[in-house]
């Protein structure tokens, strides 16, 4: 009873908010992004609304913020109505519930696409982890989704004996990671350190993304609400805590990006490395094969983020999906 008092108190609040978001909603938006506070959710609206191409909703991935989306959406705003979010946790948005299973996830973004009255069908656009939820989403809600993108997303199977068994221990380890740099963060280390740009690594990776993103991505990715959303989130990937998508989705237009090109090796017997590699890749090709028009696309040169390595290659990657939806 408490539980649902609280929840019809989270309601309340918000509900002047969303009720602006829905009036706005219904009208043509400027190419300029407006941001909204949607249940504690901090939502960017970008591009026009318009009857010839169907929005563009990205879900970012674990760790990070809808920042990373920066250097993708702005030119795919000048064609249709974009939406990226940071999740409960992240970014600019408030805590969330815990635990972070995929099923709440998944229901916070229905809740915005309601809330912000978003044209439906859309694309949606998932990376790593957040194309994991994005396959959940377009499962549970298969009339919201004209097209999937899946940016070297994961996968099920990567928890699961299909991979070696020190890459399955090495993710497992990956949860004590972040609920060390949970605690980190709330010590004020992490912070600290972050306010310095003294996090190895992190600096090259914000580097390329405009600065009002390097700011935003310094200031709040190292923040205790933003690692704990980390941790709750992977830990239930991890150990399986919520919903699994099990769906293929017929001809849906699917598009799968792997960062790196796989080169079989020539030894007779695999080092562990390329064992790993050789799985990833069958996982992303069992990925395509969801749908009877799925393709792989491999991204030569880039890293995990290849929205932010290679930004070119998905803008036109979803550009292609929108016209494919235009012709449907």
């Amino acid at each position: 009873m408490k539980a649902l008092i609280e929840a019809e108190a989270t309601i309340d609040r918000f509900r002047p908010l969303e009720e602006e978001a829905m009036n706005s909603a219904s009208e043509p938006r400027s190419l300029f992004p407006k941001t909204y506070h949607i249940q504690g959710l901090h939502v960017t609206l970008a591009g026009i609304r318009n009857s010839e191409y169907p929005p563009v909703v990205f879900e970012h991935g674990c760790g990070v913020s809808s920042e990373v989306w920066s250097l993708v959406y702005p030119e795919l705003a000048e064609i249709t109505q974009t939406l990226t979010y940071d999740r409960a946790g992240y970014g600019f948005s408030d805590p969330g519930e815990l635990p972070r299973t995929s099923d709440r996830c998944v229901e916070d973004l229905h809740r915005v696409i309601e809330a912000l009255n978003i044209v439906r069908p859309f694309i949606l656009v998932g990376h790593s982890l957040g194309g994991f939820y994005a396959r959940l989403y377009a499962e549970r809600y298969p009339e919201d989704v004209a097209a999937l993108l899946l940016i070297d997303a994961s996968h099920e199977d990567e928890i699961r004996g299909a991979f070696p068994i020190p890459y399955i221990k090495k993710q497992k380890w990956s949860v004590r990671w972040y609920r060390l740099a949970k605690y980190a963060a709330r010590i004020g280390l992490l912070p600290w350190l972050a306010k310095r740009h003294w996090i190895p690594g992190f600096g090259k990776f914000v580097s390329k993304l405009p600065e009002a993103s390097q700011h935003a991505m310094w200031e709040r990715v190292f923040s205790e609400s933003s690692m704990e959303a980390a941790e709750s989130e992977y830990d239930c990937f991890v150990g399986e805590t919520g919903s699994v998508p099990r769906s293929r989705f017929a001809r849906l237009p699917l598009a799968v990006v792997k960062a790196g090109v796989y080169l079989p090796g020539n030894n007779r017997k695999a080092t562990l490395r390329q064992q790993v590699e050789r799985t990833l890749y069958d996982t992303a090709v069992k990925m395509q094969h969801l749908s009877e028009a799925g393709r792989l696309i491999e991204a030569g040169g880039s890293g995990h983020h290849v929205q932010v390595d290679k930004p070119g290659t998905i803008i036109g990657i979803v550009k292609r999906l929108l016209e494919q939806t235009r012709e449907a």
